[in-house]
């Protein structure tokens, strides 16, 4: 298998900041029944692109966690199922609560505890939540313990088991796996002197 430093530069070179969602239909959106405001913001267009950085610079916390789900997922039905997105809406101000207290900052273990506990309260969005939960953890701009959140999701997890520096390890796309997956990912990062972003888009992306 292939091992992480055979790609440094490649890596080095990746733009974070302008991955791009394309494709974002106002229909697809529409059976949700979030805030009319929430919707003439976003979709200014019947169809929209988001950018991680239009999504980052998002400063209403409800609009921005509305964002975080249409980058993430091209519409609200499949994998995760469309209950999961209701209820998330349902919990709108529950959650926006929760990331105006947490958000740019980098929790310790006690705060880590509140936060997952804080965000399994919403249906869907306990253990086995991470896909959606680590995109959140990660828009907002938190650290557990220093080391920056990223997105875990199956995509990343399967490109994690095709990497000699993972192995070891049984990975699957859960709570339990992400605090190694980011102490892993930070400890790669710095060694090859690149961001985690950077890595993180990287294994998304890549093809075998």
């Amino acid at each position: 298998m292939p091992w992480i430093a055979d790609y440094v530069q490649e890596i080095r070179e990746i733009g974070v900041e302008n991955h791009t969602i394309d494709g974002i239909k106002r229909d697809n959106w529409a059976v949700l029944n979030y805030p009319e405001n929430i919707k003439r913001e976003i979709f200014t267009n019947d169809e929209i692109s988001l950018s991680r950085s239009n999504v980052k610079v998002e400063a209403d916390i409800k609009t921005k966690i509305m964002k975080v789900l249409m980058w993430g997922f091209p519409r609200p039905s499949g994998h995760p199922p469309r209950p999961i997105f209701e209820n998330i809406v349902q919990h709108l101000t529950d959650l926006e609560t929760l990331f105006n207290e947490k958000q740019n900052q980098s929790l310790n273990a006690a705060q880590i505890r509140d936060t997952f506990s804080r965000l399994g309260m919403v249906n869907g969005l306990g253990p086995g939540g991470i896909a959606i939960n680590s995109k959140l953890l990660y828009f907002f701009n938190l650290s557990f313990e220093g080391r920056k959140c990223l997105i875990l999701d199956s995509q990343v997890v399967k490109r994690l088991k095709l990497f000699d520096d993972f192995a070891g390890n049984k990975w699957k796309a859960n709570q339990a796996c992400y605090s190694n997956y980011l102490n892993q990912m930070d400890a790669l990062a710095r060694e090859y002197n690149v961001s985690p972003e950077q890595l993180e888009l990287f294994l998304f992306n890549y093809q075998a």
